[in-house]
């Protein structure tokens, strides 16, 4: 009984088909993962547009207060801290939310960052107080907060919410007259490596690339008056200059094909390009550009 086994070419084309057929495939693969990471960072930017109103139907319609005192310590017993999370959790109920799929840093590496007190060293209800606090600094679902609440520790605290003094002043939504075309939540980064990696997960605190209008002035929420002078805080802007800087783009980061997650005040969320971003202004360090298109411009309350 004769048996025709394959020839040496016949066995390399089928092994060049193959080659060929997964070196189309795996790229596909790969993009619809991505693809599939990307819808789900959306989604959550969703959740957290829709827990903001939900918080603020609760508060006279105030924006949440995302650092109170700012000793990032949830049990001290003159001045408790707390954040965002802490503010929220009671709306999302889901601490998933507060990191996006292309973040490498998990939420429990974020819990024990060694910039915050380990909350493992404290008894409940405290201990989980503190580890909402801790992951909400490093969420990657950042806010504008100079335009939604400020930020002004210099002497002492600014605003009291309820019988709890913070160094923010929550903004009503109805300063923004434009919520549609007006940010609330962005994906950000804490921080990064000398040679630019991410580092820690999340920032909270996200920077607008400009503040002064061209014509003069700007809508941040204004520096409190004496009696209890204040100086405005930044994390000191957009830094252009220097593109390994975690705040190159004033802590925004692009997680997804050079696209932030982009969540408005509204409650619409986009995935866009740092050129829309920070489109109709000057970019420069430091918030020495000017805004030179209001219309364009996705930050103010105009």
């Amino acid at each position: 009984m004769n048996r025709k086994a394959f020839t040496l070419i016949e066995l390399l084309v089928v092994i060049a088909i193959i080659a060929i057929l997964a070196a189309i495939l795996f790229p596909v693969f790969a993009q619809a993962k991505q693809s599939a990471k990307k819808a789900a960072c959306v989604s959550n930017c969703k959740q957290w547009c829709l827990a903001m109103p939900m918080y603020m139907t609760d508060t006279d319609d105030m924006f949440p207060v995302w650092m109170a005192t700012g000793n990032f310590l949830v049990a001290d017993p003159n001045a408790p801290d707390s954040d965002l999370l802490n503010a929220e959790n009671p709306y999302i109920k889901n601490e998933d939310l507060s990191r996006t799929p292309a973040d490498p840093f998990d939420l429990a590496s974020r819990a024990v960052n060694a910039n915050f007190l380990n909350p493992n060293t404290l008894p409940e209800p405290n201990r989980t107080k503190q580890r909402l606090y801790n992951e909400g600094w490093l969420t990657d679902y950042g806010i504008n907060y100079q335009y939604m609440t400020g930020l002004f520790p210099t002497y002492a605290p600014a605003f009291n919410v309820g019988a709890q003094p913070t160094y923010v002043i929550p903004q009503s939504s109805n300063k923004f007259a434009n919520p549609a075309q007006s940010i609330a939540h962005i994906t950000g980064i804490f921080d990064r490596t000398p040679g630019g990696a991410q580092k820690e997960g999340g920032q909270l605190a996200i920077d607008p690339p400009c503040v002064t209008y061209s014509t003069g002035g700007n809508d941040l929420v204004p520096v409190p008056a004496p009696p209890a002078p204040q100086t405005r805080y930044y994390y000191g802007g957009w830094r252009p200059s220097t593109p390994l800087a975690w705040n190159v783009f004033g802590g925004v980061w692009p997680y997804y094909a050079n696209t932030a997650t982009t969540g408005f005040v509204d409650g619409h969320v986009k995935s866009l390009n740092i050129g829309t971003i920070s489109a109709g202004c000057d970019v420069k360090d430091g918030w020495l550009g000017f805004i030179t298109d209001s219309d364009k411009y996705l930050w103010d309350d105009r």
